[in-house]
């Protein structure tokens, strides 16, 4: 088995000093890449993966305990280098998580020892680690390829040597804390940090009692944790016991994501994707919940008598911003459930499918948190029983808060469009420039284009870009050493004359006669 190390020094001579020296201490080792600073290092160690970072405490750029401090999130360990009179920090270094530090000038037979203990760990990984010997910590990889990074392909095979080999069957597992930056301002708390901490382990020992389904943590991003089931036990009962255990232990609330399971190793990444979908039920059902992707699944598919073209004609109003249109559509959609003489529980059921098709709009557009400001959560009515008439009150808020943040985002992406279509014409006035080429820029057809130009900024194309360009011209008829011909081809006109006939009818005087009175201003 070989071993792999980069060499990070601002010093060529250490550089170069290293690299010749480990492979000839140890055959097993290969000095992989070099780097004089710590942003370089890190890009080296995202490129070739090595099992052993040795970097100097002093550099420019990133020093030595920034570069310790980045590769945390990164499966490989640091050796620090320093001269005696920075023996504190190298000291510092391994209580930040150094696997231990080298004194400058080094020599051979400690380098030599350290490479021999560093293979001993390794070789040993799966052992707890004592206490000077920090574990790897793989969360960036993990995160990189379960979210979909293109790096992460590159050493996927080396995650899943990191599971039981023999697994037959993977599960993915999301926990979301509740109200997680709520709970970090309250005194009990004070840190976000200090929360997840306390979540953490409480997890870590409901999940290690479980045999039949073994659970590994893979990354914590802010209020959630992943965690994957390689084993193929009840996820379900597991998950159940982590959210009474957390909340029995440290009184906080969290909910829970369980994605489909899978033979394949390689469908983590979607599985990953299933938890997460599977965790947004808490949104509509409140917090403290498990909730599992065949649940979603069951959900969104048509319920046996749901009017379903109603659900379609709502949603469509929706969209147009219609709110009179949408609301007649929910009071017809429950006429119909109750002439159809529903159970309550069915009502429920075909209330909250009915709630999810105008929520998906909201996600669609990513209004969320706008519409959140203006009504109140649907777990808010769904955690109790409730009437036909409150069903019809609350979806009448819900909807006019969705319509009013679409219409609100529209508007944006609009001012948006338009300050990129004057943006593109200010750039190019000089230019023989069409309502074409900026409809073409502006990413809209070139009728729809005009309309919508003159509804926003009261001119037509060709009005504003010839005020522009009569603008520009007065501008530089300042200068005195420019000719009339060469202005007239500064602002996109080749024709002299026809610019000379376009300024007297915009400014009402001839070039020749706006200089005069410009001129004779000044001497005035």
């Amino acid at each position: 088995m070989m071993f792999r190390a980069i060499v990070v020094d601002d010093e060529p001579r250490v550089r170069r000093g290293l690299l010749a020296l480990i492979p000839k201490l140890d055959p097993e080792w290969s000095v992989v890449g070099e780097a004089k600073n710590g942003l370089e290092a890190i890009d080296l160690v995202k490129r070739e993966m090595p099992d052993l970072v040795i970097t100097d405490i002093r550099m420019p750029h990133m020093n030595g305990l920034d570069l310790l401090i980045a590769l945390k999130e990164y499966p490989v360990h640091v050796v620090i280098l320093s001269g005696y009179g920075f023996f504190e920090y190298a000291q510092t270094a391994v209580k930040f998580g150094a696997f231990d530090y080298l004194l400058k000038p080094v020599k051979p037979p400690e380098i030599a020892s350290l490479l021999q203990r560093l293979k001993e760990h390794k070789q040993v990984r799966d052992l707890p680690a004592g206490p000077a010997v920090p574990a790897l910590n793989y969360s960036k990889w993990w995160k990189d390829w379960l979210t979909g990074s293109e790096e992460a392909e590159s050493y996927v095979s080396r995650l899943r040597e990191l599971l039981p080999k023999n697994a037959e069957r993977f599960q993915m597992m999301a926990v979301e804390i509740d109200r997680f930056d709520e709970l970090s301002l309250e005194d009990q708390w004070g840190d976000k940090q200090l929360v997840s901490f306390a979540v953490r382990n409480v997890i870590q020992d409901v999940l290690a009692a479980e045999r039949e389904a073994p659970f590994v943590h893979l990354f914590t991003s802010g209020p959630q944790l992943y965690y994957v089931n390689a084993g193929g036990g009840c996820a379900l009962d597991a998950a159940k016991r982590v959210a009474e255990e957390v909340r029995k232990w440290v009184k906080i609330s969290v909910s829970v994501g369980l994605s489909e399971t899978s033979a394949k190793f390689e469908a983590l990444p979607l599985l990953y994707r299933h938890a997460g979908e599977a965790l947004r039920n808490k949104w509509i059902h409140g917090g403290g919940i498990v909730s599992r992707f065949e649940d979603v699944l069951s959900g969104e598919r048509e319920a046996s008598g749901y009017p379903t073209h109603l659900d379609e004609e709502i949603c469509r109003a929706v969209r147009a911003g219609d709110r009179d249109k949408a609301l007649k559509g929910v009071e017809t959609f429950l006429d119909e459930i109750k002439r159809n003489n529903v159970s309550f529980r069915l009502f429920q059921r075909f209330g909250l499918q009915l709630l999810s098709s105008v929520n998906r709009i909201v996600y669609e557009n990513r209004v969320h948190d706008l519409v959140a400001k203006e009504a109140s959560q649907p777990q808010d009515l769904f955690q109790r029983d409730f009437g036909a008439d409150e069903f019809m009150a609350y979806m009448g808020d819900w909807i006019g808060a969705t319509i009013s943040a679409l219409d609100w985002n529209r508007q944006q992406r609009h001012n948006r469009t338009i300050e990129k279509a004057i943006e593109f014409i200010h750039k190019n006035y000089a230019k023989d420039i069409s309502l074409e080429d900026v409809a073409l820029h502006a990413k809209m057809s070139g009728s729809y284009f005009s309309s919508y130009f003159k509804q926003e900024t009261g001119d037509n194309f060709v009005e504003y870009l010839t005020r522009l360009r009569m603008d520009k011209a007065k501008s530089l008829m300042m200068n005195s050493e420019l000719r009339l011909y060469e202005i007239s081809q500064m602002v996109g006109y080749q024709d002299v004359k026809y610019f000379s006939r376009l300024f007297k009818r915009h400014a009402g005087v001839t070039p020749q006669e706006y200089r005069q009175f410009f001129y004779r201003k000044e001497d005035s």
